[in-house]
C-alpha cells in the first residue's frame, strides 16, 4: 500500500494532529551531552521494530550513536512517550555483545550508575523523570567511535478509544542506515497503513508483515496503522514462572449521562513555567466547544503557580469568551507548579484544570484530595507532562480526563460535559482467577475494555457491570481459557494495566507498585533498568544480574556474605573514637595568648593533608603542640591566579558563657523506651533558666554585578517585575538569575514575588537533585522551612546514597521543632559507613544532633543512639560550609586575631579553633568550630579550589551558615549562599567580631 498523499479529510486532521505533536515531543530522538562544548551525537542506524498483537502493541528501537568528538564522553538519551507507553526493555553493547539491563529499584540505580561512573567502566541506566519521561543514561561513548542501545515500549493501542498504533519519528540527521519491521497479528481484515514518513509502503506480506530499508534516510514523520473493529472478546494468554495470565478486549457501546449545566465554572490556568510549553490553541479551541455547548456561565479564574493566585471574576454570554481568553493570553508564565493556596468557592459548580499535571513545589502532596466541593476535570495538552496524574486527580476529585494531543476539541469538550460510565461491580471466582483489573469504581472511557488476571484454574469466567448507573448498566463478560491465543505479551499486559490503574493513586499503592515492576521489568518513578560490565559490580550492588551471569553471581555473593557484619561494628568503633578525640579537644582548656611559631601549612596540590592525629590534643590537658600558618597570603601561586572577590563584613556579638548547656552526662539510665526521665531528652540535663541575651548578627546580602540585574533596577514605568519578564527569556536555562532576581525582590520587602521566581528552580531540570538541593537551603535561608522540607524530602528519596541527603532534611525539620525526626536522621548517617568521599561527616552529625536533643526542650527516644556517643559539645562560634555540586573540591578558610588560619591542611589552631576533614569530592560539609573565641576579628573565605564533574550544568552554589552560641539555647545564626563562578576562585565571605572579655572569656582561660 502506498503512501496517502491525499487522504481523506479525516485521516487528514489525525496526521496533521499526530505530526504536530511528534514536532514538539519527539526531541527525544537524539543524545544530549553534558559537554555543552561537543558536537553532537550522531545516530548513525536506527532499526525500528513494531509488533502488534490484538491491542497490544510493542515498538523496539536499536540505536547505534557515533561520537565524533576527540574525547569521551556521558551522554543522555531522552525518550517522552505518550500516555500509556510504558518501557519494557534496555539493552547495551559491551564489547560487541549486548548485555540486557535488569530490574533496580530507582534510587540505588542512580547510586550504583554513579560510582562506577567515577571509575571510568561500562554502565547503563534507563528512567522514569516527571511524567512519562525517560531518559536512558550512557558513559562512556567512546571518542570516535559508536554505542549501540535498544530501548522498547508497550502499550494499549486502544487506550484512546480509535484503536490505532501510532509510531513517530524525529531524528534530525539522515540516518546512514534505516529498517523498519511491522507486524500485525490481528483477527479479521488486515490491518490499514498510512504515513507521513515520506515512504512508498511496499504490500503486506501474508497480509501480516512488511519491511521497509533505507540509506541516507531522514526519518521524520508519522506512521499509522488501523486496527480493525471488534465484533466478540477476543482472549489472550501466556506464563511467566509458575504463572499464567490473561489479557482480554471485549468490545462495549459505553453509556454516558449529561452532566448539569453549571452556572458558575472555576478555570484552573496552570501559570507556572512549565504553562508556556503547553499548547494553549488546542485548550483555546476546546474552551471554544465547551463555551458554546453551555451558552452562559460565570467564570472564577485562578492561575496555579507557587501560590494560587485570588480569583478574577468574567461573565461569558452566549458562549462568546473573548474578555476571558484575552485575559489567558497575556498570562505570564512564572514560578514553579504547587496546589498551595487552592481553597473551595461554595459557589462553583464544576471546575476545569488545564495543567501539564508536573506538580513540583510546595506544602500541599501532589496526591492529596482537595477539598473542593464540585467535580474537578483535568485536561492534557503539553507532550511534556504527566497524564497518569492529571487522570488520577480528576479520578478523586469525580471529575474528567481529556488528553487534547489524542481527541479533537469538539471530542473532549463533549466528554467534559458528560459523565463516563465506571465498573460497577466485578463479579468472578476466586478460585478461576485473583488480581482481576479494573476493579469496582474504576472510570472506563474508551473501548474496547481490557479485562485482565492472574488464572487459577484451567478457565475463569468473568462479568462486570459497567454504567454511570445501574439505570444504564450492562454486563460485560469474558471467558478465559488456559492456553487461548498464548503469547509472552499477555503476562506483561497485565503487569502494566494493574501497574496504570495503581498509579491512580501512587502513594497508597507504591509498594505493589514496586514489587509488580521489578518482577516484570517495567519501568516506572520506582524502578529503573541498569546495565553493568562485570559479575563483581553486580555482586558489590547485590543486584541480580541477566540469567547468563547468575550462577557466577551467586557464587561470589555467598564468599562475601560474613564481611559485611564485621564492617558495620567496625564503623560504629571508629565513630567513637572519633568522637572520643572531639571530646577531648573540647574539655581542654587552651590560652589565648598570641602564638609564638609559624609553620607553613601543607599544600594540597602536593596531596599532603594533615590529619588532627598530628596534634597533641588529649584529655590531661597538655598545651597542643599546634604550630600557627601564616595569613592566606602564603598561597599565592593559587590565589594570584585570581582576584579574590571582597563582600561587605558582618558583626556578631558574642554571647555569655551562661548561655551554655551542660554538656556532662547525665547519671540517670535511660527510661524503658529510651526516653528520660527529665524534662528535656535522654542523658542531657536542663540550661540553667536565666538565659543570656541573645546575639546580634548583621550580614549584608551578596549581590552580583550583572547586566540584567542593572536593567532590573532602572526598571521604565517602575515595573521591576516586568522588566524581570523580559530578561527571563534570554537566561531562562541559568539557576543563577532566578537566585539574583529572587534576591534583588526579597531586599525590596516583596516576598510574595521574590519567592515566585524563587521557586522557578524547581522547573528547569526534571528530578535535578543540584537545583532543589540550591533552592531548598535559599527557602531555609529566607525563613521558610516549610517549603524547604518536601524539597529536601525528593532529595533524600533521590540520593540516599549521601549522608547529605539526610542532614539537610534533619535540620529542616529541626528548624519546624520536628525534634524526633531530625535527630533519628541524623543518627542513620552516623550508624552506617559511607563514601569515602565523605570524610567525617559522622562526627559533625553526631555534635547537631547532641546539640538539638540538649536544647530542643522536649523528651526524645535516643535508645538507638549508642550511650558512649550522647555528648553535647556546645561553642560560641560556629562556620558550616556546604555546596550544591557533587566533584567539587571547596575549602573553608577561618583566619583568627593571632593571624592564624584554619584550613583543611591547618585543622587546629593555637586558641583552639577546630576545621573539619578536608571535602575533595563533593557537598561538605566543612565545619570551623571554637568554644570560646578571643576577642578580635575573625574573616572568612571560600577557596574554590577545583572540580571534576562529568556534567557540569552551570557554576556551583554554596551555602554558609555562621552560629552563635551553638547547642545552647540562645543559638542565633545568619546564612548566605553565593555562586562561584570560576574554579580557583577565592570568595572573601565577610568578617565577624567577637566583644571584649567578658563572663565567657574568663571561663575558658
Amino acid at each position: 500500500m502506498n503512501s496517502l498523499h491525499r487522504p481523506p479529510s479525516s485521516a487528514v486532521a489525525a496526521l496533521l494532529l499526530l505530526g504536530a505533536f511528534a514536532t514538539s515531543s519527539l526531541r527525544a530522538q537524539r543524545m544530549e551531552l553534558s559537554d555543552a562544548s561537543a558536537s553532537a551525537i550522531i545516530v548513525e542506524s536506527a532499526e525500528i521494530k513494531s509488533e502488534v498483537t490484538g491491542r497490544i502493541a510493542v515498538t523496539t528501537f536499536d540505536l547505534v550513536f557515533r561520537n565524533p568528538n576527540g574525547r569521551v564522553l556521558e551522554g543522555t538519551f531522552v525518550l517522552p512517550l505518550l500516555d500509556g507507553q510504558s518501557v519494557t526493555r534496555f539493552a547495551l553493547d559491551l564489547d560487541g555483545k549486548l548485555r540486557e539491563a535488569v530490574p533496580v529499584e530507582k534510587t540505588k540505580g542512580r547510586i550504583v550508575f554513579e560510582e562506577i561512573e567515577r571509575r571510568r567502566v561500562d554502565p547503563g541506566l534507563l528512567e522514569q523523570t516527571a511524567g512519562n519521561n525517560y531518559r536512558a543514561r550512557i558513559f562512556p561513548i567512546p571518542a570516535g567511535g559508536t554505542r549501540r542501545i535498544v530501548v522498547a515500549y508497550q502499550e494499549d493501542v486502544a487506550r484512546s478509544g480509535d484503536a490505532a498504533y501510532r509510531l513517530n519519528l524525529d531524528f534530525p540527521q539522515p540516518l546512514k542506515n534505516f529498517r523498519l519491521a511491522l507486524t500485525a497479528f490481528a483477527s479479521g481484515p488486515t490491518a490499514k497503513i498510512r504515513t507521513t514518513l515520506g515512504l512508498d509502503l511496499p504490500a503486506w506480506r501474508e497480509g501480516k508483515t512488511l519491511e521497509i530499508t533505507r540509506r541516507n534516510f531522514t526519518a521524520r514523520g508519522v506512521l499509522e496503522l488501523a486496527l480493525p473493529p471488534l465484533d466478540r472478546p477476543r482472549v489472550l494468554t501466556g506464563r511467566r514462572g509458575n504463572d499464567e495470565y490473561f489479557y482480554a478486549e471485549a468490545p462495549v457501546a459505553l453509556p454516558t449521562r449529561a452532566r448539569a449545566t453549571p452556572r458558575t465554572v472555576g478555570l484552573l490556568w496552570d501559570s507556572s513555567g512549565s504553562g508556556a510549553e503547553r499548547d494553549h490553541a488546542r485548550e483555546f479551541a476546546l474552551l471554544d466547544a465547551w463555551f458554546a455547548n453551555v451558552g452562559g456561565v460565570e467564570v472564577r479564574l485562578i492561575r496555579l503557580r507557587d501560590q494560587a493566585e485570588a480569583a478574577g471574576r468574567f461573565v461569558v454570554r452566549d458562549g462568546n469568551w473573548r474578555a476571558l481568553r484575552r485575559e489567558l493570553e497575556k498570562t505570564p508564565y512564572d514560578g514553579a507548579t504547587s496546589l498551595d493556596g487552592l481553597t473551595d468557592d461554595p459557589a462553583v459548580d464544576e471546575w476545569l484544570l488545564f495543567s501539564d499535571g508536573l506538580i513540583n513545589y510546595g506544602v500541599t502532596p501532589a496526591d492529596a484530595k482537595l477539598k473542593l466541593r464540585a467535580p474537578v476535570h483535568a485536561v492534557l495538552a503539553s507532550p511534556r507532562a504527566d497524564p497518569r496524574w492529571l487522570r488520577g486527580f480528576a479520578d478523586r476529585q469525580r471529575g474528567e480526563f481529556v488528553n487534547l494531543l489524542e481527541v479533537p476539541a469538539a471530542t473532549a469538550a463533549t466528554r467534559l460535559r458528560s459523565q463516563s460510565a465506571r465498573v460497577l461491580r466485578a463479579d468472578y471466582n476466586p478460585s478461576e482467577a485473583i488480581e482481576v483489573f479494573p476493579e469496582s469504581g474504576t472510570a472506563i472511557t474508551s473501548g474496547p475494555m481490557i479485562i485482565t488476571g492472574v488464572f487459577r484454574g484451567e478457565r475463569a469466567t468473568l462479568q462486570l457491570r459497567v454504567g454511570t448507573s445501574e439505570a444504564d448498566a450492562q454486563t460485560i463478560e469474558v471467558v478465559a481459557l488456559s492456553g487461548e491465543n498464548a503469547t509472552p505479551l499477555a503476562p506483561r499486559g497485565w503487569a502494566t494495566e494493574k501497574i496504570a490503574r495503581l498509579s491512580l493513586n501512587q502513594t497508597a499503592n507504591r509498594a505493589d507498585i514496586r514489587r509488580t515492576s521489578r518482577e516484570f521489568g517495567i519501568v516506572t518513578a520506582d524502578t529503573s533498568l541498569i546495565v553493568l560490565e562485570t559479575v563483581a559490580d553486580y555482586v558489590r550492588y547485590d543486584i541480580a544480574p541477566p540469567d547468563e551471569l547468575r550462577r557466577e553471581w551467586t557464587a561470589q555473593r555467598r564468599s562475601l556474605a560474613p564481611d559485611r557484619a564485621k564492617n558495620n561494628d567496625a564503623h560504629i568503633e571508629s565513630v567513637v573514637r572519633a568522637f572520643e578525640e572531639r571530646v577531648a579537644w573540647w574539655e581542654k582548656k587552651i590560652p589565648k595568648n598570641t602564638p609564638r611559631v609559624s609553620q607553613k601549612p601543607e599544600s594540597k596540590d602536593r596531596g599532603g593533608v594533615v590529619t588532627l592525629d598530628q596534634f597533641s590534643v588529649n584529655r590531661r590537658g597538655a598545651a597542643p603542640a599546634v604550630q600557627a600558618p601564616p595569613p592566606p597570603a602564603s598561597r599565592a601561586r593559587r590565589d594570584g591566579e585570581e582576584e579574590i572577590v571582597q563582600l561587605q563584613p558582618f558583626e556578631v556579638s558574642a554571647a555569655r558563657d551562661s548561655g551554655f548547656a551542660a554538656s556532662s552526662m547525665s547519671s540517670a539510665r535511660l527510661a524503658t523506651g529510651g526516653r528520660a526521665n527529665g524534662a528535656v531528652g535522654s542523658r542531657y540535663p536542663a540550661e540553667p533558666t536565666a538565659e543570656p541575651s541573645a546575639p546580634t548578627i548583621t550580614l549584608q546580602r551578596w549581590s552580583p554585578d550583572t547586566g540584567y540585574l542593572d536593567h532590573i533596577r532602572r526598571a521604565p514605568n517602575g515595573d521591576p517585575y516586568a522588566a524581570y519578564l523580559e530578561e527571563r527569556s534570554g537566561h531562562a536555562r541559568q539557576p543563577g538569575f532566578f537566585l539574583d532576581v529572587a534576591n534583588f525582590f526579597f531586599e525590596r520587602d516583596e516576598p510574595a514575588l521574590a519567592l515566585r521566581i524563587l521557586s522557578n528552580l524547581a522547573e528547569l531540570e526534571l528530578e535535578d537533585v543540584a537545583l532543589l538541593r540550591v533552592l531548598a537551603h535559599r527557602l531555609t535561608q529566607a525563613d521558610r522551612p516549610a517549603l524547604a522540607l518536601p524539597l529536601f524530602e525528593r532529595v533524600l528519596a533521590l540520593r540516599l546514597d549521601e549522608p547529605q541527603s539526610r542532614r539537610d532534611l534533619a535540620l529542616v525539620c529541626a528548624d519546624m521543632k520536628r525534634y524526633q525526626r531530625a535527630v533519628d536522621l541524623l543518627w542513620e548517617i552516623v550508624a552506617q559507613p559511607w563514601s569515602e568521599r565523605f570524610p567525617g561527616i559522622e562526627v559533625i552529625a553526631l555534635g547537631e544532633l547532641n546539640a538539638i536533643a540538649a536544647t530542643c526542650g522536649e523528651t526524645l527516644d535516643l535508645s538507638r543512639v549508642d550511650p558512649r556517643l550522647q555528648k553535647n559539645l556546645p561553642v560560641q562560634s560556629r562556620v558550616v560550609l556546604t555546596w550544591d555540586a557533587n566533584d567539587c573540591d571547596i575549602d573553608l578558610w577561618v583566619s583568627d586575631p593571632n593571624g592564624e588560619v584554619a584550613s583543611y591542611n591547618f585543622p587546629l589552631t593555637s586558641q583552639g579553633g577546630r576545621m573539619s576533614r578536608d571535602f575533595t569530592g563533593g557537598y561538605g560539609p566543612e565545619e570551623f568550630l571554637l568554644r570560646a573565641p578571643k576577642p578580635g576579628t575573625y574573616r572568612v573565605k571560600i577557596d574554590y579550589f577545583g572540580d571534576s564533574r562529568q556534567s557540569a550544568l552551570g557554576p556551583v552554589t554554596a551555602q554558609l551558615r555562621l552560629i552563635t552560641g551553638f547547642g545552647t539555647r540562645a543559638q542565633a545564626e545568619k546564612r548566605l549562599t553565593v555562586r562561584l563562578e570560576e574554579k580557583k576562585q577565592k570568595l572573601e565571605i565577610g568578617t565577624f567580631e567577637i566583644a571584649a572579655p567578658g563572663k565567657m572569656e574568663r571561663a575558658a582561660d
